[in-house]
């Protein structure tokens, strides 16, 4: 399907914006605008990464909502990368749950968030090394 700006400002809900330049929006809907423009290629897949970080609250609340109408009115698969548990459980059918780069589980939303090996890493595991990268602390050399 190939959408006219006009379709692309509706679905979006962009409405409201139209005669703004994108740097007098906030962050939040720069990123909408971000994927008005990608779906104006009619993309098969969508991949984002943390597509909620940095934005206001009220925008990641509604971020949700706004990605299942995007992947209903376009039926275009989504690869989304997130730390946000209540956006990717609300937006994704799949879960995949990476630890150290493995997978430690796979199924739905509530058997993946709920499976003992991902609350182990991501709520009460190891340590990580404080860099942000996901990546364990180093044990300490033992005597």
């Amino acid at each position: 399907m190939g959408w006219t700006v006009a379709d692309l400002v509706e679905v979006m809900g962009l409405g409201a914006y139209r005669d703004k330049f994108v740097r007098e929006l906030s962050t939040g809907t720069r990123r909408v605008v971000d994927l008005a423009m990608i779906l104006a290629h009619n993309p098969s897949v969508v991949l984002l990464d943390e597509p909620s970080s940095g934005i206001a609250q009220r925008e990641t609340e509604e971020l949700g909502p706004l990605l299942r109408r995007v992947r209903a009115e376009t039926r275009c698969a989504m690869l989304v990368i997130a730390h946000d548990m209540p956006l990717i459980s609300a937006v994704c059918d799949r879960l995949m749950a990476l630890d150290l780069g493995r997978v430690i589980a796979d199924g739905t939303p509530d058997t993946v968030l709920t499976d003992p090996k991902v609350v182990a890493a991501y709520l009460g595991g190891a340590p990580t090394n404080g860099n942000g990268n996901g990546h364990r602390a180093a044990e300490p050399a033992r005597r």
